[in-house]
């Protein structure tokens, strides 16, 4: 298939949407899922024990137009709720999506009640349940590709127009120092997205009238950090990201390597998609006191046929962190028997 060929798959495909005929997953892609996991999931607000600030971009399918783009900025912290003593956290997402003439834009706060809860080898831990509430808009822009004048059709707008909808979010995550695991789903309430217009019947053209449906959107996610024994500077980071609206899956299966908790890379296989590559540093509290950064890049390489019209996709990520834990002073005796 060449690029001219792919141009008009994406418009078929996007008008498709717009009727609401096809309800395909239309939650944003990243391969450094290990890395959104508040996006998709609200219990995970706050489980880092303090506060964190995360900057993610992402650009699929290079030299194809109208490919995919999106940007994500998130931070989220711990807090104690007096009176009830009661660990929880809470955090903010928001987001921007665009496909061609389509754009997503998101702003969702979370919150996440976190139960200590130790059951995996009696390893300390704790279960959070959380929730998300926000808003969401979807808009659509008007500069079309067409064998036919757009203004004929009925379901494809000849004017820009942005609807807003609320939007909702709930999940549950379990975490210890070494195993984690989420299951979430997003969009519970299928926010129905509905625009029309009539500007140019006086051209001869016709009333045009939109519909787009978000569909709900469910993720399982799960890891375990292993140490190589007699060599415990390597840990192998093996985790898993599915995602699903149960009419179609993507799963991810994740492999890192981190080096002396500075260096890290791996690689993610991305069922019928891609073969990803990513790695990237951890900047920690040597040079950052109390704080830590990890910053990261991950190139995909197309594996379906859409990869033959794109040179791969590119994600940059960057998170800063602030450790509010204190750690307990170092305590020191002195014995008679030296002087």
């Amino acid at each position: 298939m060449n690029i001219k060929s792919l141009k008009y798959a994406l418009l078929l495909m996007l008008s498709v949407f717009i009727t609401g005929q096809l309800e395909a997953q239309q939650d944003p892609q990243f391969s450094m899922n290990m890395s959104t996991k508040l996006y998709v999931n609200p219990a995970f607000a706050g489980m880092n024990d303090g506060i964190c600030v995360n900057m993610l971009g992402r650009q699929q399918w290079v030299g194809f137009e109208g490919r995919p783009e999106t940007y994500l900025m998130s931070g989220h912290g711990t807090f104690m709720i007096p009176g009830i003593h009661l660990r929880s956290g809470g955090g903010i997402s928001l987001i921007g999506d665009g496909l061609g003439q389509m754009h997503f834009t998101g702003l969702k706060a979370s919150y996440s009640a976190h139960i200590p809860l130790n059951f995996i080898g009696g390893e300390p831990g704790h279960l959070g349940i959380g929730v998300s509430a926000g808003l969401l808009q979807v808009a659509m822009g008007s500069n079309w590709r067409s064998n036919v004048e757009a203004y004929l059709d009925p379901v494809i707008n000849d004017v820009q127009y942005a609807v807003n909808g609320f939007d909702m979010d709930l999940g549950i995550y379990y975490r210890t120092k070494d195993v984690f695991f989420g299951l979430s789903a997003t969009h519970l309430n299928a926010a129905d997205f509905q625009a029309e217009g009539s500007e140019l019947v006086d051209f001869g053209g016709v009333a045009w009238n939109t519909q787009f449906d978000m569909a709900r959107h469910f993720y399982l996610m799960g890891g375990y950090d292993f140490e190589i024994p007699n060599y415990n500077l390597i840990v192998l980071k093996p985790s898993v990201f599915v995602k699903t609206d149960l009419v179609s899956a993507q799963i991810d299966l994740n492999m890192i390597a981190e080096w002396n908790h500075f260096l890290w890379g791996g690689i993610t296989y991305r069922y019928n998609d891609a073969i990803v590559a990513l790695g990237g540093v951890n900047i920690g509290p040597s040079f950052i006191p109390k704080g830590n950064i990890r910053a990261g890049y991950a190139y995909d390489v197309t594996t379906s046929r859409i990869g033959k019209g794109s040179n791969g996709s590119h994600e940059l990520f960057v998170q800063y962190c602030l450790k509010l834990k204190t750690q307990p002073p170092v305590q020191k005796h002195k014995t008679v028997r030296f002087l």
